[in-house]
């Protein structure tokens, strides 16, 4: 190996204090790099696919650097010391000095880490260029290491909103009590989450935007949100059953009042139809409020003991329920009062009829007459049997149609 040009003493002096300072530089991003919060995502353990390969390489490139930069001070050192021997080095120490200053000292090996024991040919780095190296290598080190904490708390971040929304929906849940709860549903998510943020926590950078992982965690997410917003609804709705019970009670009290002066007045209405109408075909008169007050009863009383999924589907049916029975007795009241409405409108039209024969000369007819005493002794008997006096009417209707058309007395 060829010796560089000796060095005079002004020309060390310099060198060692350019090194130096080069020295105290890296020496602070060593120290950045050491205390850097990615290195905890480095060492994570159960790193997969590419962070694992990623993390490896980095390892392996800090631990050259430590290597270089210890390789580094103890040279630096060596330079120091012997300078400081005499205030006027001869000859001898210029050319020991510019030889450590100059000349290809460090022996390093394919992986960057310094040689102890160098073989013949081994790659030896000058000093200066173990500085310039140390400088890049470690400012590369520092912009990897932020990549991986960057990556790593992005994924953090991105786990944290269903994570709270699950922690939300478990505080709904403790508060509702267990009873008709989607406490399991809240756990199948919980371990699924977990699930999808180990593996993701695993590799994040194969996760992470553009990385090859990226599109099968965002539709596995997309899935998991969708779900746990299902179930939200379902608590909501429990939630929400348990606020608002006092309201649709009180609404199902007042419908089950209407029910029962619905039946009575559907009663009436039959009572009246069947006292003046021969066979009605009305159905019984319903009674259903009776049944519908002791389901209420039922129903406070799970609401009493925060039995909530069989509250959402008793209170639901007992709601039908009433609807219905207010819906059936109106029904069958306005059925009675239309049999009595029926007989009143035969009647007008028998009267309607009757005036029409007057005006053309057919009031004292005598076959028309019968039919007309025919109508009316079945429309103003009592009970009125509604189809015979329908047939009655229409028999006078045509026997008059055809009276009129002859324009016969």
């Amino acid at each position: 190996m060829t010796a560089p040009a000796p060095l005079s003493r002004d020309e060390v002096d310099v060198a060692i204090v350019a090194l130096g300072a080069a020295h105290d530089r890296i020496s602070a991003a060593m120290y950045s790099l050491d205390n850097h919060p990615g290195l905890a995502a480095v060492r994570v353990p159960g790193l997969t696919g590419r962070t694992e390969r990623y993390a490896a390489d980095l390892t392996a490139h800090i631990d050259a650097l430590w290597s270089r930069f210890n390789a580094l001070g103890a040279v630096l050192d060596q330079v120091r010391t012997l300078r400081a021997q005499r205030s006027r080095p001869g000859d001898a120490e210029l050319a020991k000095l510019t030889w450590l200053l100059r000349a290809p000292v460090v022996p390093v090996g394919a992986n960057g880490m310094v040689l102890d024991d160098a073989p013949p040919g081994a790659v030896r780095l000058p000093l200066m260029e173990l500085a310039r190296q140390l400088e890049a290598g470690s400012a590369d080190a520092i912009d990897r290491l932020s990549i991986l904490d960057d990556v790593g708390s992005a994924l953090v971040v991105r786990f944290a909103e269903p994570n709270e929304a699950l922690a939300r929906l478990r505080a709904a849940v403790d508060a509702l009590g267990p009873d008709g709860a989607p406490t399991a549903a809240l756990d199948r998510l919980g371990e699924r989450l977990a699930d999808a943020y180990r593996e993701a926590s695993g590799d994040p950078l194969a996760v992470a935007p553009g990385g090859p992982g990226a599109g099968t965690l965002d539709t596995r997410l997309r899935d998991l949100a969708a779900e746990t917003a299902t179930v939200a609804g379902e608590i909501d709705a429990l939630v929400g059953l348990r606020d608002g019970y006092p309201r649709r009670a009180e609404r199902l009290r007042i419908t089950v009042v209407e029910v029962e002066a619905g039946e009575e007045a559907a009663a009436r209405a039959c009572v009246a139809a069947e006292e003046k109408i021969a066979n009605t075909g009305l159905p019984a008169v319903p009674d259903a409020a009776p049944a519908l007050r002791a389901q209420l009863a039922q129903l406070d009383q799970l609401h009493r003991e925060r039995r909530w999924s069989r509250l959402a589907d008793e209170l639901a049916a007992a709601e039908r329920a009433a609807a219905a029975a207010v819906e059936r007795a109106a029904g069958l009241r306005d059925a009675a009062d239309g049999l009595l409405e029926r007989r009143v409108e035969l009647r007008g039209r028998l009267a309607a009829y009757r005036a029409k024969a007057a005006r053309l000369g057919f009031a004292e007819h005598t076959e028309l007459s019968r039919r007309h005493r025919a109508a009316e002794d079945l429309l103003y008997s009592s009970p009125c049997d509604l189809p015979a006096a329908t047939r009655a009417l229409s028999a006078y209707q045509r026997y008059l149609n055809d009276l009129s058309e002859r324009g016969t007395t």
